[in-house]
């Protein structure tokens, strides 16, 4: 019975260390990674606590572990994540503007995916709250 419960208990560890996947928040790491990878990276530009769009995406979408699982094995992911009371000249602030502006994005939330190298395969601006939407866009230029 001891065997059965701990043999139990490592499944389920494995199953929640699989379920997550690493958000970078640094773009110079992101883009290592990325490249020792030989993968896309996927910028998320979120106000995930505040705005209500960014709010239903992180819930229908990112949260989900069939996106975890797409997302793993697919892309390095890259977040801007604005918190709800922020300083306009703060890191983030300023990273989030360098990428809208780069990208031409006006939109929260915002997914944007990217070569390693910075140039853009394709911006996803709707349909960010469903699961189904998203993974069929993001397939479709993987």
């Amino acid at each position: 019975m001891k065997l059965f419960h701990t043999l139990c208990c490592l499944f389920l560890f494995q199953i929640s260390i699989a379920q997550e996947i690493e958000k970078y928040t640094d773009w110079n790491q992101a883009v290592s990674v990325a490249k020792k990878e030989n993968k896309p990276i996927l910028i998320i530009l979120t106000g995930a606590e505040w705005c209500k769009p960014c709010v239903k995406m992180e819930r229908n979408v990112i949260s989900t572990n069939e996106y975890k699982r797409f997302a793993q094995q697919n892309y390095v992911t890259y977040e801007i994540n604005i918190p709800k009371y922020h300083d306009y000249n703060s890191k983030i602030m300023q990273e989030y503007t360098h990428f809208k502006n780069k990208y031409q994005s006006n939109a929260l939330p915002c997914l944007i995916l990217v070569d390693n190298d910075g140039n853009e395969i394709t911006k996803i601006t709707n349909g960010l709250s469903s699961l189904e939407k998203v993974l069929t866009q993001l397939k479709a230029k993987l």
